[in-house]
């Protein structure tokens, strides 16, 4: 496929290689600064929600918004008609719930998506994958090739199961690491408030491996992806220097005032964290983090990102020092820090 339209930094305006595209997820922090990029760029782009609280969001990035839930096969039907292009990234993205819902979401959803866009004729598909797809336990660096296998914990193994589908199905795949900057829930706004209530901790030395990608970065790949991903490949996004997320909690608590993040013993924190549960459910609220989320902190190796450099010429262009600086930017001028 050419890669002649949406242009990387320094490119030169041109016609934009993708007339119309569709983005799942557009409320989303990943989805709505897919949606920007590509409206930027020219391309008519529409922004598919669940929820029509969202649409004055999608609508502000340039999209056209149309509410629809990738569950539901007709909207997507409607939804996907003379596209030449579908970027997947709607997920079911939380630590705590039912298995049933990840599967409907994650696995039920990117099956549709997948059938919807081959029967419109779609030209490609990028689907949003993660890298939590190589697991947490393995040390070193493991390359595209590795899957591990299911650990119990519902997020991450539906969104194994998604890619795996995506693979076979032809899907250019990109699997993000810990996606961060300005407007980040999991990686900025959740660590930042629980420094700030000194309620933050680690599980044993606090030295669990952040993988950063820059939300820049990351809808840099997504476009490069889209113009000249193998189908049915899978490329690896993240900076490529591991940060510990010790060292995360200490740099979000400089900018709240708060405290760095306590290290406790993994069974300790992970009995905390099902008090935790039990009494948000009682009140019939979200946990503040619960005992999935644990794993989320303490990944013990890395993965490649060698594809995304060699085959779609992708570099990081933001270090994560420069990206905790925009984000902290981003606080202050919100109000947040």
């Amino acid at each position: 496929m050419s890669d002649s339209g949406i242009r990387g930094p320094g490119r030169e305006a041109e016609a934009p290689r993708f007339r119309r595209a569709v983005v799942t997820g557009a409320g989303g922090f990943i989805g709505d600064a897919v949606c920007r990029a590509l409206a930027a760029e020219g391309s008519e782009v529409v922004g598919l929600d669940v929820d029509p609280g969202l649409a004055s969001k999608v609508q502000e990035t340039g999209a056209r918004f149309e509410l629809a839930d990738v569950t539901e096969r007709e909207a997507l039907d409607r939804a996907f008609a003379g596209a030449d292009l579908v970027i997947h990234t709607a997920a079911y993205v939380r630590e705590w719930g039912e298995m049933e819902d990840f599967i409907r979401v994650n696995v039920g959803g990117t099956v549709n998506v997948l059938d919807a866009a081959e029967d419109a004729g779609v030209e490609r598909v990028v689907h949003l994958s993660s890298v939590v797809v190589y697991g947490y336990a393995e040390e070193g660096e493991q390359d595209e090739s590795a899957h591990r296998r299911n650990v119990g914990v519902p997020y991450i193994d539906t969104k194994s199961a998604s890619d795996r589908i995506a693979c076979r199905r032809g899907a250019v795949v990109i699997r993000p690491g810990d996606v961060y900057g300005p407007g980040s829930v999991p990686w900025i706004l959740r660590p930042l408030e629980m420094t700030r209530a000194k309620q933050a901790a680690l599980p044993g030395a606090g030295d669990g491996q952040m993988l950063p990608a820059y939300i820049d970065d990351l809808v840099a790949a997504i476009v490069l992806g889209a113009q000249k991903g193998k189908p049915g490949t899978a490329y690896t996004i993240w900076d490529g220097t591991p940060v510990g997320f010790d060292e995360l909690f200490e740099r979000l608590a400089q900018i709240s005032g708060g405290a760095g993040a306590r290290h406790l013993p993994r069974p300790l924190l992970s009995a905390i964290a099902g008090v935790t549960e039990s009494v948000a459910k009682l009140r019939g609220k979200p946990p503040r983090f619960g005992r999935h989320g644990i794993t989320l902190v303490d990944r013990r190796g890395t993965a490649s990102n060698r594809l995304a450099r060699e085959e779609l010429g992708w570099e990081p262009q933001v270090s994560f020092d420069e990206g905790l600086r925009r984000s902290e930017e981003w606080l202050r001028a919100e109000g947040l820090a």
